[in-house]
C-alpha cells in the first residue's frame, strides 16, 4: 500500500494470537484524535513466509495487501482476508500507525484501488479464534453489505446529477429588481433609500457595458439584487443571469463574477456606506443550457480562487485537474481508473479526468483518447462509465461528500496491426531468445559469476531509474511552486531559485524565492497592502504543501535543506 511517511505508533510487537492483535490494535484506536489505523503484520506457517498490510477503522477491515514473500506475489481483498485469518492462530510481528481523520481520508484516497477489492469485513471476525473455520460466510455478508452501499450512494449521486438537469434551459427576463429595506425591517429615510437604489443602477448600467465589452457574444440581461441598510453598511445578497448563444461558460463565469466584484467599491462612494457581499450568484446562460457551479457549489467563492484548478500531469498519458487542496484524493482515483482500462486491453494515448466543486459535491468529466483492437468506443464507455461510478461511490464515503459522474467521452481508433501483433510477437521472440540465453549463462558461467555480473547491471539500471525521478520531481516541483506562488494576493513572484543535493535516496532542496508587495485600491480608495510576515508564511505553508504532493506523486523522499524567502 501506499503510504505517506509517518512514525510508526507501535513497532515490532509481539502477538501470541489474533486476539491480542485485535486488542493491540483496538487500544490504538481509542486514542484520542484517531480515526482509523493502518499496520504491516508479518506472520509465517511451514510453507510460506507473510506480510500483511490492512487499514481499518474502529470496527472493519477496509482494505488489505498481503505479500508472499518466498513467491514474490501479491493478493488483495477476499484472498488476503483469508490467509490472515488462517494465521490469526499463530505469534504474528505487529507494526502500526495511527491515523488522524485527514490522514485516514489521504490513504484511503491513495489506495481506492485495494479499497475497492475488500468487502468490509469486522476486525473481531478476523483476528478471532479459529477465524478460519467462520471468514467466509463474514466475507459473504461483508461483500453484499458493501454492494448494497455502493447501490445506495450511486442512486443518490444519480438523482444528484437529475436535479442538475432540472435547472437548466432557464426562461431569462430582461429585468432589474432591486429591493432596499433596513436591518430587521425597520425603515431607512426616503432620501438615504433613494441614493442606495440610483448608486445600484449606477453599478449595474457599469457592469452591464463591462460584460458587454470583456466577455465577447454576452450580455447581463437578469438582475436580482437585495439590500439591507445596517449602521453604515450595505449588505447585498445578488442573483445574476449573462446570456450567450455560444461560448465557454466556465470562462465567463470566471470572468462574469471577477467584473461583479471588481465594481463594487463604487455603490460605497455615492453612498457613504460600506458595500459588504453577502452572496453573489452568478449563472451563465449558453444556447438555453444554464451553468451555475459557483452558485451551487462555490458560494464561499473569493476573487484570487476565480481561476481554472490547475492541470497535474500524473502519468505521460494521465492528467488531472482539481481544485490543489483535493488533489490527493483524486490522484489513486486517476491512477485506479488508468490501470483498469489498460487491463482491459486499451492502449491510452490520454486519459483525462476534471473535477469540480467541491464545497458540498464533487462533479467529474472524463475523456479518453485511445485504440483498441477488440473492444469498440460505446462498449469501452459503458465499461469506463461502470468503473467510474464503481470507484465515485467509493471516494463519497471516504471524503463525506457525493462525488459523481458527469460525463465519459471515449474517442477510440482501431490500432495498425503492427502495433500490436508484430510488436508482440517480437518481444515474445526476445523474450524467448534471452530466457534460453540465461539458461546457457547459468550452466557455463556459474550461478555466483553470473549473480555478480546481473547484481553489477541492476544497481546500474536502478541509478539510471532514480536519476530519471529525481529529475522529474524537481521540475515538477519548480513548475507548481511558480504557478501557486504567482496566486498569492497582492504579491508577485519576482524570481525563483531551486537547486538540490542527493542524499542517499533523499533529495534536498535549496529554495530560495523572491517576492514584491503590491498594494490594490480597496474601499473608498484606500490603498490596501499585506504584511512581509503574512506574505512568507503564506509562501512556506505553499512550499511545504507542494513538497509533500510532489513527494507523494513521484514516490521520492523530498526534504528542505535551506529555504530563504525574500520580500520588499
Amino acid at each position: 500500500m501506499e503510504i505517506p511517511e509517518i512514525k510508526p505508533s507501535i513497532e515490532n510487537t509481539v502477538c501470541l494470537s489474533g486476539n491480542e492483535v485485535l486488542s493491540t490494535l483496538g487500544d490504538l484506536l481509542n486514542s484520542p484524535n484517531v480515526r482509523g489505523v493502518y499496520a504491516k503484520i508479518f506472520g509465517k506457517d511451514e510453507k510460506e513466509s507473510y506480510i500483511i498490510e490492512i487499514l481499518a477503522d474502529k470496527l472493519r477491515l477496509l482494505a488489505i495487501e498481503g505479500t508472499y514473500i518466498q513467491k514474490k506475489e501479491k493478493v488483495y481483498g477476499e484472498e488476503a482476508i483469508r490467509k490472515l485469518a488462517e494465521l490469526a492462530d499463530i505469534p504474528l510481528i505487529v507494526t502500526a500507525y495511527a491515523l488522524d481523520d485527514q490522514m485516514f481520508k489521504l490513504v484511503l484516497a491513495n489506495n481506492i484501488d485495494v479499497y475497492s477489492r475488500t468487502p468490509a469485513v469486522p476486525l473481531s471476525e478476523v483476528f478471532k479464534k479459529r477465524a478460519k473455520e467462520t471468514i467466509e460466510e463474514a466475507i459473504t455478508e461483508a461483500r453484499e453489505e458493501k454492494e448494497e452501499e455502493i447501490k445506495q450512494i450511486t442512486k443518490k449521486a444519480e438523482e444528484i446529477k437529475e436535479e442538475k438537469k432540472d435547472i437548466k434551459k432557464p426562461e431569462v427576463k430582461e429585468e432589474i429588481v432591486l429591493d432596499i429595506r433596513g436591518r430587521d425591517n425597520a425603515e431607512i429615510p426616503e432620501d438615504l433609500k433613494r441614493r442606495v437604489e440610483d448608486a445600484l443602477k449606477d453599478y449595474v448600467r457599469i457592469i452591464k457595458a463591462d460584460i458587454s465589452s470583456n466577455i465577447p457574444g454576452a450580455q447581463l440581461k437578469s438582475v436580482r439584487i437585495e439590500g439591507e441598510v445596517g449602521e453604515g453598511t450595505l449588505y447585498m445578497v445578488g442573483e445574476f443571469y449573462i446570456v450567450a448563444e455560444n461560448g465557454d461558460p466556465e470562462i465567463m463565469k470566471r470572468k462574469g463574477l471577477f467584473l461583479l466584484h471588481k465594481h463594487v467599491p463604487k455603490i460605497g462612494r455615492s453612498t457613504n456606506l460600506k458595500p459588504i457581499i453577502r452572496e453573489f450568484k452568478l449563472n451563465v446562460v449558453v444556447g438555453g443550457e444554464i451553468a451555475s457551479m459557483e452558485a451551487r457549489e462555490r458560494e464561499d467563492v473569493t476573487l484570487w480562487k476565480l481561476t481554472r484548478p490547475p492541470t497535474a500531469q500524473l502519468a505521460p498519458n494521465l492528467y488531472l485537474t482539481v481544485d490543489p487542496k483535493f488533489r490527493q484524493y483524486f490522484v489513486g482515483f486517476a491512477r485506479t481508473l488508468l490501470k483498469e482500462i489498460e487491463d482491459e486491453g486499451v492502449v491510452v494515448d490520454k486519459l483525462e479526468i476534471e473535477a469540480l466543486g467541491g464545497v458540498k459535491e464533487f462533479e467529474i468529466n472524463i475523456h479518453l483518447e485511445g485504440k483498441s483492437r477488440d473492444i469498440d468506443g460505446p462498449m469501452l464507455q459503458a465499461r469506463l462509465l461502470g468503473l467510474a461510478k464503481r470507484h465515485a461511490s467509493e471516494l463519497t464515503k471516504i471524503v463525506g461528500k457525493y462525488v459523481w459522474i458527469n460525463r465519459v467521452d471515449v474517442a477510440l481508433t482501431k490500432p495498425l496491426e503492427q502495433e500490436f501483433s508484430a510488436k508482440a510477437t517480437e518481444l515474445l521472440k526476445k523474450k524467448e531468445e534471452i530466457e534460453k540465453e540465461v539458461e546457457k549463462m547459468l550452466k557455463e558461467a556459474g550461478i555466483e559469476e553470473l549473480s555478480y555480473l546481473l547484481e553489477d547491471k541492476k544497481k546500474e539500471m536502478e541509478k539510471t531509474i532514480i536519476a530519471s525521478r529525481i529529475n522529474s520531481a524537481v521540475q515538477d516541483l519548480k513548475q507548481k511552486m511558480q504557478d501557486e506562488l504567482k496566486a498569492i494576493p497582492r504579491a508577485n513572484l519576482r524570481w525563483l531559485k531551486v537547486n538540490y543535493e542527493v542524499n542517499g535516496n533523499v533529495i534536498e532542496v535549496l529554495i530560495e524565492a523572491s517576492l514584491a508587495k503590491l498594494e490594490e485600491e480597496g474601499l473608498f480608495g484606500v490603498l490596501v497592502g499585506i504584511s512581509d510576515e503574512e506574505i512568507r508564511r503564506r509562501a512556506t505553508e505553499i512550499i511545504t504543501r507542494i513538497l509533500r504532493e510532489v513527494s507523494r506523486e513521484h514516490q521520492v523522499q523530498i526534504r528542505i535543506k535551506r529555504l530563504n524567502i525574500l520580500v520588499r
